[in-house]
């Protein structure tokens, strides 16, 4: 399934819309606000529950998004809260919802505006909304105190997917949805079974029905039920909680990053608005100085037709890249990009058959869809020799300007702190804490993040790391009459981005196994080739005048082409005894997590990493299914050996 159908709404003759499927009212037609506060804030102990919250984050898991009402007025509460006790111990409202029928984006902005009150959070959502494509959609508002992770597909499949430490990781439940007799697909013994499985110790709930099955199916699983008086023409509703003990766990108070590329800014922003103390160390002398330190860089998600989910992985981190560049934008920093689109040509007969089946394949129109060769020269505004995919809202943007901007922005909340010119030489574990060995200095942090890309495998604790360091060629060359009037970024054998500053960005090479950074003569031949093999047909190319303007930079890779996230296995301690860890998860060093090997799509990828090894690190719900997560774990391909009874090394 590449895409998800969106809800067939009749809005007939009220301000109400109707589900066609369902046939059933997303709201009251009395006070779809006041029920809400009725039955899911009321019920659910808010907004005292604010208050009392004893951590952080709290987590309320919605089973029907709907209109987003429900959202819209616990944000709104929650926006009171905050501004009433700035110094309450709960400082972030994690918001998890689920649909598997969105309504559009048309209909979203209908439904808002009788909502006046709610003016800036529907604002920030229209903007963030995702397209209509399955798995989770994580967004980030009030500059990251507010997340929301939208999950379009089945909400029982969807809970099912969804990844949950022994402790759980939902503090609250609003059992929306349509009514269980006209949606008994959702109502089923899988909804509570998963409930249990993702509610923290002592956990609410409430929902606007009091069905008998869901009442028994609740008890069944752990939920005390509590009637009460329904709402409007409702006879009457439940509400409780999740009665079986549970571990409790805290966040860390202060994390260590060493790196200062783009999987580390997006991690140290994601871990400063959480409200996590960052000290960041990088070898370098200024941020983005090794492979992210590019004047350009194309934005657009890697499509394929396999099974495997990478191609899911860049769809969701392609939209979540692209809401963090304009949060960055709007929110003062200079950063310069341009949403001009992405034409993907084709560069041979087999590959123009590929481009064809993904063009076909039934993905939204918005993130990519074909277009022919009149269209394409249109779009790029140069004569083009064939057509493609398109990619609208795609864009390029400086890597350069992005991670400085990423880490003034955590600099902002006053709990970064950066230090340069620290290469870290080793670990080693003491006690509770990691002792960090830089070439000069050393220090001493209880969580540690590596994301040093190539040269994350350089420690002893990270030597099986399957990373391959990739030396890739860009070069800068002027735009002449033609090609200035370039409009989008135009890729094949290889890419083009337009015109910055008076100079293009051509490339890119790769070399395998080399970690050579000077830049040479051969560079500028391999690109000249690259160039006329994607537009050699093309009397523009001609005026493309490569010359030493060029950079060479290394990148890490692993050969699945997913990158590696997550904590890091106890490698000596599955060595020991391989068999043991069969089918079971790999044993981890406490306190050490990864972020690395993003190749060269770390700018679609990076926010997307950050923001899931940070939910890992602290307990929260993860903006990735279960299945997305084991393709990505550090240890996986050791995994993959012993489940399959093979030594964790091929010998």
């Amino acid at each position: 399934m590449n895409s998800i159908s969106h809800a067939k709404l009749d809005w007939r003759d009220s301000d109400t819309p109707v589900s066609i499927e369902f046939d059933d009212v997303y709201f009251s037609t009395v006070d779809g606000i006041d029920e809400t506060r009725y039955v899911f804030m009321q019920h659910n102990g808010f907004p005292e529950r604010f208050t009392e919250h004893p951590h952080d984050t709290l987590v309320v898991a919605e089973t029907g998004f709907g209109t987003g009402l429900n959202l819209m007025v616990l944000w709104h509460s929650f926006r009171q809260f905050r501004q009433r006790h700035p110094d309450a111990p709960c400082k972030r409202l994690h918001f998890v919802t689920m649909e598997k029928y969105p309504v559009t984006g048309a209909d979203l902005a209908k439904a808002h505006r009788y909502w006046p009150e709610f003016a800036d959070q529907s604002r920030q959502l229209k903007t963030a909304y995702p397209m209509p494509l399955p798995g989770c959609h994580r967004m980030e508002f009030d500059q990251g105190q507010v997340v929301v992770d939208l999950w379009l597909g089945d909400v029982n499949e969807c809970l099912e997917q969804m990844h949950a430490p022994p402790q759980g990781v939902v503090d609250v439940w609003f059992l929306d949805g349509f009514t269980p007799s006209r949606n008994p697909q959702m109502w089923q013994e899988q909804l509570y079974l998963q409930m249990a499985r993702l509610s923290r110790k002592g956990a609410s709930y409430a929902t606007f029905t009091a069905a008998g099955h869901v009442r028994r199916g609740l008890e069944k699983h752990g939920f005390s039920v509590v009637k009460d008086q329904g709402y409007g023409i409702k006879r009457e509703m439940i509400s409780g909680h999740f009665a079986t003990e549970k571990p409790e766990t805290t966040s860390p108070l202060e994390v260590a990053v060493v790196g200062a590329g783009v999987a580390a800014a997006h991690t140290a922003l994601s871990l400063v608005q959480r409200g996590i103390r960052v000290t960041l160390y990088s070898r370098g002398a200024k941020p983005a100085d090794g492979a992210s330190g590019n004047r350009q860089g194309a934005l657009y998600p890697l499509m394929n037709l396999a099974e495997d989910g990478l191609s899911t992985i860049y769809q969701q981190g392609f939209l979540l890249a692209r809401q963090r560049l304009n949060r960055l934008v709007d929110g003062g920093h200079s950063i310069d990009h341009e949403w001009c689109g992405v034409l993907q040509l084709s560069q041979n007969p087999k590959d123009a058959d590929k481009l064809e089946r993904i063009g076909k394949a039934g993905f939204p129109s918005e993130l990519v869809h074909q277009v022919d060769r009149q269209a394409a020269s249109h779009i790029a505004d140069l004569p083009l020799d064939r057509g493609g995919l398109y990619f609208p809202y795609g864009g390029w943007l400086a890597p350069e300007q992005l991670i400085p901007a990423l880490l003034n922005q955590a600099k902002e909340t006053g709990l970064l702190t950066c230090h340069w010119h620290h290469q870290l030489i080793g670990l080693d574990r003491q006690g509770q804490h990691w002792q960090l060995q830089f070439d000069q200095t050393s220090a001493c942090h209880p969580h540690l993040v590596i994301c040093m890309g190539h040269a994350s495998a350089d420690l002893s604790q990270t030597a099986a790391l399957p990373l391959l360091p990739v030396r890739g060629q860009i070069s800068a060359p002027l735009a002449g009459n033609t090609l200035s009037k370039l409009k989008t970024v135009l890729c094949a054998d290889g890419y083009l981005v337009p015109a910055l500053d008076g100079r293009l960005t051509s490339g890119a090479s790769f070399i395998k196994n080399s970690q050579d950074t000077r830049w040479r003569q051969e560079d500028v031949e391999e690109i000249a080739g690259r160039m006329n093999n994607s537009f050699g047909d093309s009397d523009w190319l001609s005026q493309l005048q490569l010359d030493d303007s060029g950079r060479a930079a290394i990148r890490g890779s692993v050969r699945d082409h997913f990158p590696l996230m997550g904590p890091l296995p106890d490698w000596d301690r599955i060595a020991t005894d391989p068999q043991a860890w069969r089918h079971q998860p790999l044993p981890e060093q406490p306190g050490i997590h990864l972020v690395s090997g993003l190749g060269s799509r770390g700018l679609c990828s990076g926010a997307l990493m950050a923001e899931s090894v940070v939910s890992q690190i602290c307990g929260e719900p993860l903006p990735l299914s279960e299945q997305q997560l084991q393709r990505l774990l550090p240890g996986r391909f050791w995994q993959r050996r012993i489940n399959k009874g093979h030594p964790p090394v091929a010998q």
